[in-house]
């Protein structure tokens, strides 16, 4: 098990490393799509906000180039063309490393809000389970409310990684939104089984996952949602990257 703090230290070192490296090679895809009907531009537009891509300028996005990304850019090219549209793919280098700088950093930061979103809703979670293992009142309605919650983040967490082609520069905080999903799982199971006492001794294993005691005390007490609100649990909306 690995604390956020040191999930927090691997990214600020990654951060560095971002700021320190090479020139990195891009993929930038320029694209025309038909005027009429609007929803062709809608689509390629979705299409490119589910790739997680930098809008350099109108119909002018950025990626740093892969497998996987020129495999995304080439298809999404294809499909362009093929409504009457035109588009193009370069391989190109930054030749003013602050505006490469830039750019990859509100990459990073756009897909770590993402992830992070998803540590703070299993961090809520996770406390709403202890408070849980105290009062020991499972019943129906905690097993649906927790189901639904968990499910939900599941898909916090599909859309996460679904938005993020930046490999090693987001690796920490993909690794910590899936470590906190894990244990949310399993502590799911072990309530299921109305285990309190191993419950307990999970959510103690992974004590730093759980919001500070004061937070699961006034949360229990309030009979407050799971994770605060339904606007944690939505699938994020459209990022404006």
């Amino acid at each position: 098990m690995v604390s956020n703090e040191s999930y927090n230290y691997s990214f600020r070192q990654e951060q560095i490393y971002m700021l320190e490296r090479d020139a990195v090679r891009w993929l930038q895809l320029t694209y025309k799509v038909p005027s009429e009907p609007s929803q062709k531009r809608v689509w390629v537009w979705r299409r490119l906000q589910n790739l997680g891509a930098f809008a350099l300028q109108n119909s002018v996005y950025l990626l740093p180039a892969s497998e996987e990304v020129e495999k995304h850019f080439r298809q999404l090219a294809h499909e362009i063309r093929e409504m009457g549209g035109e588009a193009s793919i370069f391989s190109i280098v930054a030749l003013d490393p602050t505006d490469e700088r830039r750019i990859l950093q509100t990459l990073v930061e756009a897909r770590t809000n993402e992830y992070n979103t998803v540590v703070k809703v299993c961090s809520r979670f996770l406390g709403k389970a202890a408070a849980l293992v105290e009062t020991q009142n499972w019943n129906d309605q905690v097993h649906a409310e927790f189901a639904e919650v968990l499910e939900k983040v599941h898909v916090l967490f599909r859309t996460a990684k679904r938005h993020d082609m930046l490999g090693g520069l987001t690796a920490s905080r993909r690794a910590a939104a899936a470590e906190s999903l894990a244990i949310c799982e399993q502590v799911f199971r072990v309530l299921l089984d109305q285990e309190y006492p191993r419950a307990r001794r999970l959510l103690e294993l992974h004590s730093e996952l759980l919001p500070p005691p004061t937070e699961i005390e006034l949360a229990d007490d309030a009979g407050s949602s799971l994770v605060g609100g339904q606007s944690d649990v939505q699938e994020p909306p459209t990022l404006p990257v």
